[in-house]
């Protein structure tokens, strides 16, 4: 199945969600401290912080939930994140660092270059991209040397870094490696893959120019992502853009450019992503698209650009969809990519000492039989 047909074919796709408990108020979180009154008294950053605090409280089960749904959570809540298992809540990080298996196959696997996520098998199971997982990983700032427990031995994330780098190729698809390796390596790194191909970052940044963003998984969101954190690490290790870095600048601010024009008039992003106007009544598809559009603006952006106005009416209205929805049921992938956006938000506009991700009553007491959020329903899933 060719990768850009994802996003339309999966959506007739049966798959679990989950919604927040009607007895179960979140309480808002508290302002940050030591950022100024003037972001304390914002009423956008008060609201960010209320829904990422509730929407964080849709609780995803071990013994239901896929490791892809269950990865899209750490995406988005991080360290922080929390699962359900036997019936208590557990950290999510912890658990998927301790072996777990899914359909009585292990997460994760050593290799003979050190290891990876389980592969590909059916777009929901395990990873849908080649090192989704280990991007998603680098979200939580997990250091080298952590360790996981996986089929074969453990490994550890310099594993499977090490793992990302030999199998690297030209017909790979080049996004969440991109973003995982910029992640660890320096801008400037220079390796030789298993078949004895130099590579470098910049290799990999021009490869993922290549890519045909308008026809790639998700409107092309993903790629635009990881090129905006490799420039991002670029910068920030002190070099000036020059080859494929230019190009990368350009071809980011481009698309900044387009999400801005197709903007719509209630502050969401255009339903078909970079390709033109367009909106929709249904919530799912808002979510969707505007919420991974969303999530490569607040990171592609300099962070003085997050105060205009087009920046603060789209996250008004994810804010908006998420408390409107906020008992509805939503997929994982969607939900929690819109949720990213908000978390990169508030990272980058009160970057000193932000509150609790995750609401503090949402932890039920052990043994209490306390059920805050169980999944319940079933909504279709809008891409790997």
């Amino acid at each position: 199945m060719p990768r850009h047909t994802f996003c339309a074919l999966v959506l007739f796709l049966p798959s679990l969600t989950f919604t927040l408990c009607a007895q179960d108020s979140p309480k808002p979180a508290a302002p940050s401290s030591g950022t100024g009154t003037a972001v304390a008294d914002d009423p956008l950053t008060r609201r960010v912080d209320d829904v990422i605090a509730s929407t964080s409280r849709r609780v995803l089960s071990a013994e239901v939930h896929t490791p892809w749904q269950i990865m899209h959570g750490v995406l988005a809540l991080r360290g922080d994140f929390r699962i359900k298992r036997d019936g208590k809540l557990v950290n999510a990080l912890e658990w998927i660092s301790s072996g777990p298996s899914f359909k009585r196959e292990a997460w994760f696997e050593r290799t003979t270059h050190g290891g990876r996520a389980h592969p590909f098998k059916g777009p929901y199971d395990f990873e849908g991209h080649p090192n989704q997982f280990l991007a998603i990983l680098t979200m939580s700032d997990v250091p080298p040397e952590h360790k996981l427990q996986a089929a074969g031995g453990e490994i550890t994330i310099a594993g499977m870094i090490r793992h990302a780098q030999m199998e690297v190729s030209d017909k790979q698809e080049p996004a969440w490696t991109l973003w995982a390796l910029s992640k660890y390596l320096p801008p400037d790194a220079e390796w030789r893959n298993k078949r004895g191909e130099g590579w470098s970052m910049e290799r990999l940044v021009r490869q993922q120019l290549r890519e045909p963003t308008q026809r790639a998984a998700c409107g092309g969101t993903h790629g635009l992502f990881a090129l905006s954190t490799a420039l991002d690490r670029y910068r920030k290790a002190g070099h000036g853009l020059s080859g494929a870095w230019i190009e990368a600048d350009q071809h980011v601010r481009r698309y900044l450019e387009t999400a801005r024009s197709l903007q719509n008039a209630d502050g969401t992003f255009s339903t078909s992503y970079f390709q033109g106007r367009a909106s929709s009544r249904e919530f799912a598809t808002r979510l969707q698209t505007s919420g991974h559009t969303l999530e490569f603006v607040v990171a592609g952006l300099p962070k003085e650009r997050l105060k205009e106005p087009w920046v603060r009416r789209a996250v008004t209205a994810m804010v908006d969809e998420l408390v409107a929805h906020r008992k509805d049921p939503a997929d994982c992938g969607a939900l929690y990519h819109a949720l990213d956006a908000l978390v990169i938000y508030r990272e980058r506009t009160r970057p000193s000492s932000p509150p609790p991700l995750v609401a503090e009553t949402s932890q039920p007491a052990a043994g209490d039989g306390a059920d805050d959020a169980a999944p319940a329903g079933d909504a279709e899933q809008t891409g790997p």
